[in-house]
């Protein structure tokens, strides 16, 4: 029985291109945000229904497990389903149909790839040349927390998504690098991150008596400022970290009223995972500090995701595939990245690896988490190829080692 090598897989993905690149701009056409993925799980499971996968609906509320093959141990493969609340503006024929929600990071791109290599591993099954099993796990909410503070890997994994698995891969797409290219890295390589909301209030007015009021919007304009010396002033320099107010409003928006309510959110991202309290503290203090001028404050901070570890040993048997694969010049070392992903949770408890997949458009940059995002869609054939190629490997070394 001859095993598939990596080019005849990337061969293969070519092949079933209209039919990834046709799920992809389905999902892209009808995004849901996160703990909403009912419909894009009912796709995916219909897609995978006809390829003699064991389906399961994942407790989590919209994830899906789903299974193939027989041995003991399990190699799994994740995709993140959920978009995010996000107006896109392009124009194509397959843009979102959802108002203000979009897939703008990508994992349309992601479940689309695991649908083309489930749909490759099905087939080798049927020719009777398939060794090894393998999950899938489409997971939701990447992007968001509940309010116990847990995204969508930490409730699949508390139902037992890993259980068995002897190694997991995942890919996320990059606009930043040319299709046909893919990145690794050792080691750690994304952020932890943990996310904030600061509410300020104090006593509103006219706009033409501020001296009556505490001026929350003032005062939250100066909190803004003081947060960024946390990172200029509190912390060493030679630990990387990163803290962004991602958006502040008040309760009303007239040119003659001062609010009584300001809110705030923002995130902070490092690699040195006791900065977490550290953060905490000053960003407490900082707020506190509003109070010495009548505010009242409130904070809220929770911690998301730790830091995303890839094990050296997956990570160094995936990207060998994709040398083979396509060869060593278009292989990619990455640098650490100060974005965060909750994969980071799966690779505390199992071996794992996060690859990266080029995917920009020739003469039209993008960005991920914009209204314009996009990419080139040949890009799905190289996810889809590395992650069927991968998870093969990887079951062949679990078997050898058995």
């Amino acid at each position: 029985m001859t095993e598939p090598s990596a080019t005849d897989l990337l061969a293969k993905a070519g092949s079933l291109k209209s039919t990834i690149v046709a799920a992809r701009r389905h999902i892209h056409s009808h995004p849901e945000l996160s703990f909403h993925e009912r419909e894009t799980a009912t796709y995916v499971a219909a897609q995978l229904a006809p390829l003699a996968y064991d389906l399961r609906k994942s407790a989590a509320g919209t994830g899906l497990i789903a299974e193939i093959g027989e041995a003991d141990e399990v190699i799994g493969i994740r995709a993140d389903m959920d978009a995010l609340p996000i107006q896109e503006i392009n124009e194509q024929e397959y843009c979102s149909k959802n108002e203000k929600v979009m897939h703008a990071c990508g994992h349309d791109v992601h479940t689309a790839a695991a649908i083309g290599a489930a749909t490759i591993l099905s087939e080798l099954k049927k020719e009777g040349k398939l060794k090894g099993r393998y999950r899938f796990i489409f997971q939701p909410a990447e992007e968001m927390v509940n309010e116990e503070g847990q995204s969508g890997a930490s409730l699949m994994m508390q139902e037992g998504c890993l259980d068995k698995l002897k190694a997991l891969i995942a890919i996320h797409v990059h606009p930043g690098m040319p299709t046909g290219t893919l990145g690794f890295r050792n080691g750690t390589f994304l952020a932890a991150c943990d996310s904030f909301e600061i509410i300020i209030r104090g006593r509103g007015g006219h706009g033409a008596h501020p001296e009556d009021t505490e001026d929350v919007v003032v005062l939250a304009c100066g909190l803004v400022q003081n947060l960024q010396t946390i990172i200029s002033r509190r912390k060493s320099a030679l630990s990387p970290a990163v803290l962004t107010i991602g958006g502040i409003k008040s309760d009303t928006y007239r040119p003659n009223i001062i609010t009584d309510k300001v809110s705030l959110t923002g995130t902070v991202r490092y690699f040195d995972e006791s900065l977490s309290q550290f953060f905490q503290n000053e960003i407490t203090l900082a707020a506190k500090a509003l109070e010495a001028f009548g505010a009242r404050v409130e904070l809220e901070y929770k911690r998301e995701n730790p830091t995303l570890f890839n094990d050296v040993s997956v990570t160094s048997t995936i990207k060998e595939v994709a040398i083979s694969m396509i060869g060593p010049d278009k292989v990619i070392d990455l640098p650490l990245e100060l974005g965060a992903e909750d994969f980071s949770f799966y690779t505390k408890k199992v071996p794992s690896s996060f690859a990266i997949v080029g995917c920009a458009i020739e003469g039209s940059p993008r960005e991920i988490h914009t209204s314009t995002f996009d990419i080139d869609e040949d890009a799905l054939v190289y996810g889809t190829a590395l992650l069927c190629a991968g998870a093969l490997r990887l079951a062949k070394h679990a078997v050898a080692e058995a």
